[in-house]
Parts: structure tokens; sequence; C-alpha cells
């Protein structure tokens, strides 16, 4: 199928094979899905089928769900005009009958059109069927086989997908049977009736046809759509079904070979390109979907969507779309492939991540990449600086001295620990060290090698990095300092809860989310900001 694009390319598809539009909010997806019906259907603006041309039906994200309680059955070219143009009695311009001139906004109202297509077409296969049947016995032929007829069709396609509601489409109606009770389609779910108003939409549009699905996901159970839309494929493989989602789940699905990423449009003209995910091998298909589908700047950070953590980012950097990465590792890998990508240097991206025991030679190397650290060890520790348990002990309305008390607990559990920490800092810069470990190309002996080694990490250089860690953690005696170097991630959640009088301890996080949501924002970002990055650079 060769489809005219917007910018006046010709692209080829593939019948059976999905395409996917993937696009920030305000990209101009619903209106480049217009252009292509525009651009490729004959009948958008006129009133003159041209053979040639290529038959685009478009499903509006617009639209109603009401089934009515009867529903009037055409003749089959009559329902056809009516379903896909608008009008029943003649062939009109689809742009002022089927949308009414606003193909982009305009609400949709046509699913008894859908169902009367329906209904029709099996009215007509039945027809086709029992002529051929009286012809074969007339002639003493063997008579042909039964046909499945399109009802019969959705009807299986239904039941595959809600075995336990059976759709009975018996005499022209819609009806559902669930625990041997009937009622009518009237009654449905929004997402029973949005699922069946798909199935009949797929199965009665033409033959060789661009079907064009906006929000094909809206309504429907997460745990069908994929079902559906991939049993409804598998009805249909004379067609292409190009679908315009913000699920990326869905999305991942569909296994297109490339989607098309909509950037941008300037109220004349779209920015968008063919993306293939095997071209970004080195970053997830579901992360690359994710960053193309954002419109806010990008910020990868360590831990997972429903962590304290990752919801703190998510309100101290409201003007990034926060994604968490899991580890560190990834964040750095993460970033450093979207920078090496030249196609998606329009997005920007930065990442943040724990201190670490980094050394601050690691840390500014870091930083050339878009990739910060904290002013503390990790991420929790922002919940238990200072100016915080300040704040805290009155939103909390705990007893006077409850935060000093919480700021000598955190520094005799550093004094116990300091030993610990001195030795995990020391493998920390050993593991950088050995990470920048590279003798080059060059054949050696194992003795040369052996060698370059007792060199390049002699018992000296060893002992001074001990000395060197030693001294940092020797020096800290503030709560500031001692936070920027104190990996001890049960402080927050565990310990400082106590001291604030909270009957659940673990609560502490969660209080401290919920005082900087709500009355206490202004106080708590001006309590956290000198720890954290300053991104505005």
């Amino acid at each position: 199928m060769t489809v005219k694009f917007p910018n006046g390319e010709d692209v080829f598809f593939d019948y059976g094979k999905p395409v996917v539009l993937l696009g920030a909010n305000g990209a101009g997806k619903t209106r480049f899905s217009v252009r292509i019906e525009e651009m490729n259907d004959s009948m958008f603006n006129n009133s003159q089928i041209e053979s040639e041309k290529l038959l685009v039906h478009r499903i509006s994200a617009q639209k109603s769900l009401t089934i009515s309680n009867s529903i009037s059955i055409l003749d089959n070219e009559s329902a056809e005009r009516n379903l896909f143009y608008g009008n029943s009695d003649s062939y009109v311009p689809k742009n002022g009958f089927r949308f009414q001139g606003h193909p982009a906004t305009y609400l949709l109202d046509d699913y008894s059109k859908a169902l009367s297509l329906l209904f029709s077409k099996k009215n007509l296969q039945l027809e086709i069927a029992h002529e051929e049947d009286r012809k074969a016995v007339d002639a003493h032929r063997t008579r042909p086989e039964l046909i499945t007829t399109v009802v019969e069709r959705a009807t299986s396609i239904w039941n595959e997908i809600l075995p336990h509601r059976k759709i009975d489409l018996s005499g022209n109606g819609v009806h559902v049977i669930y625990n041997e009770k009937k009622y009518h389609g009237k009654e449905m779910s929004d997402g029973e009736r949005v699922m069946l108003y798909m199935i009949c939409q797929a199965l009665v549009v033409r033959e060789n046809s661009l079907l064009i699905i906006d929000e094909p996901e809206l309504h429907i159970h997460k745990a069908i759509v994929n079902k559906l839309w991939t049993r409804l494929e598998q009805e249909r493989p004379d067609c292409v079904f190009m679908y315009i989602t913000h699920d990326l789940h869905f999305a991942l699905t569909r296994n297109a070979d490339k989607v098309l990423w909509i950037k941008a449009f300037d109220g004349e003209k779209w920015d968008y390109e063919f993306i293939k995910a095997s071209d970004y091998s080195d970053i997830p298909t579901e992360l690359l979907y994710e960053i193309i589908g954002s419109r806010q700047k990008i910020l990868f950070v360590e831990g997972t969507k429903d962590s304290y953590d990752s919801a703190l980012y998510r309100e101290l950097y409201n003007d990034y779309y926060v994604i968490p990465c899991g580890s560190c590792q990834n964040v750095i890998r993460f970033v450093k492939s979207k920078n090496g990508y030249a196609n998606l240097n329009s997005i920007d991206v930065k990442g943040v991540i724990d201190r670490d025991y980094r050394p601050e030679r690691e840390i500014s190397a870091l930083e050339q990449d878009g990739i910060y650290c904290l002013n503390v060890a990790e991420v929790e520790n922002l919940f238990v600086v200072p100016e915080l348990l300040d704040v805290m002990e009155s939103v909390l309305l705990a007893e006077d001295g409850s935060a000093r008390s919480a700021k000598e607990k955190i520094i005799s559990l550093y004094n116990s620990n300091k030993e610990n920490q001195i030795a995990a800092s020391v493998n920390q810069e050993i593991k950088h060290q050995l990470s920048l470990f590279d003798i080059g190309t060059k054949k050696y002996t194992a003795n040369e090698i052996k060698q370059y080694i007792d060199e390049k990490y002699s018992l000296e250089k060893l002992e001074a990095v001990v000395s060197e860690k030693r001294d940092l953690f020797d020096n800290a005696s503030t709560l500031e300092e001692i936070l920027r170097v104190f990996n001890f991630k049960t402080i927050a959640n565990k310990i400082v809860g106590e001291f604030f009088g909270l009957k659940i301890k673990e609560d502490y996080p969660k209080r401290v989310l919920r005082a900087l949501r709500k009355d206490k924002e202004a106080e708590i970002r001006k309590a956290i900001k000198p720890y954290i990055p300053n991104l505005t650079i």
C-alpha cells in the first residue's frame, strides 16, 4: 500500500503489518492523521469516487458509544455510504457530512451506522449464499459449504476475548448473556461497548483499506486490549492498521518494525520521521518510546516507579518527565546512549544519581555527559537533611527538640558504622580504577601485564587511597558533611520516624511527600535545594 504523506513523499506499507504513531501531546498526531485521510481518500472533500485512490477509514478518539434501542437495516450500499461518508442517500464529501467540517474534533456518532452495516453485510452474504445454494440444487450439483457470515465472525471474536460474557447478535439486535441472564447492548459497560464498536468497524471496512484508529486503547481493559487488536489484525490481513496511541505498552505489543514519530506541528507543516528500534539498540525499546512520546524534558533517575525517591524527584523536578531506570549504571548508560544518537538531539535528557563514594574527578566527568550527582551520598538522605528535619518537626506537630534528637541519632549511627563505610568507599574507588584499566591492543606477556598492574596499583598507591578515604570520613563532623558520605538507607524509613512520634515509623517519607504536595511546598523545596543538582544550567 502506498500512502501520500503530508510533506509530499510517498510511503509504502505492507498489508497486514501495523503502523504506530507516537509523539508528545500537542505534536499534531490527530491532525496528521486527518491530513493523511484528506490526501489519500478521494471522498474526503468531493463526492466523486476515484477507483485508483486509497480507501481510508479513520476512527476518531472522540466518539459516542450510545447503542440505539433498535437498528435500522439499510441495503448494503446505502449502509456503506452512511457509515463511511455520513449520508445514506448519495455519495457526499465525508469532511462535510461524516465530520461536519471538523474532522479533528467532531464527536462521531456512528455506532448504529456500524451495526447497521454489519447486519446489512450479513443479510447480503446470506442472500448470495442462498442464491448459490439454489442454483446448485437446480443444477443437481453438490451444494456449497455453509458460509461464515460477518456477524458470526464478530460473535466469534467477542466470545474469544470475553468468554464469560456471550454476545448475541441474532435478529439484527445486540444483547449480552451473563450468568444466564440476557440484557440489551445499551446496558453494557463502556469497555464492552467500545470493544464491539471496534470489532464492527474492523470487519465492515472495505478491502485494502487504511484503517486509522485514534487511541485504540481507550476504555478497553489492559488485560484484553492487546488480544483484541491482534485478533482484528489477523481477521483483516488485507488492510493496514495505523494506531495513534499514548499507551507505550500497547505500542510495544504491536511489534511494528518501525514507529512514526510525530515531533511537532507549526500549524502548516509537520516534523516527523520513522524510527526503527533496532537502530537504537543501546536504549530499551520501551524507554525509547517513552522518550519520544514526552513533550517535557527527560530526567533519568535511580529507583522504581513506585518508590519514595522517584516520587520525590517528580515533585522537585516537576518541569521534567522523570523516568526511573533502576540502577545508577542504567542511568549513566541510557543518558550516554541517548547522547550518541544525533536524531534524538532535539530531546533534552539528563540524569541524576546518588553520590555513592564517587571521587570528584568522576563526578566532574559525568557532568560533561549531563549526569549529575546529589550533594548527599544517596537520595534517601534528602529526607533527613537538617533543614528538612526542622521543617518536619513543625509539620508533624512533634515535641520541641525532636529534630535535634533525630540529628544526634544520625551522627551516632555514622560514628558506629564509620569503619564499614570507609571499607565500602575504598572498595568503590578500586572498582572505579579497575574500570579504567586499559593496556591497549599491544601483545603482552603475562609477566608484562603483572608488572603493569603492580606499577599502576602499587602498595603505596593503594595505601594512599585508603588514607584519602579515611581522611574524608574522619573529617565529616557536621550532619551536612556526614550525609554527603553516609550510605545508610534505613535512616529515613525506619529511624527518624520514631523521633517525630509516628505510630508507623516507615511513614516518614510519605509524610514528607504529602507536605511537599500541599501547604509546605515552598519550605521543603528551600530545605532540600542545596543538596540537589541545579538542572537549569
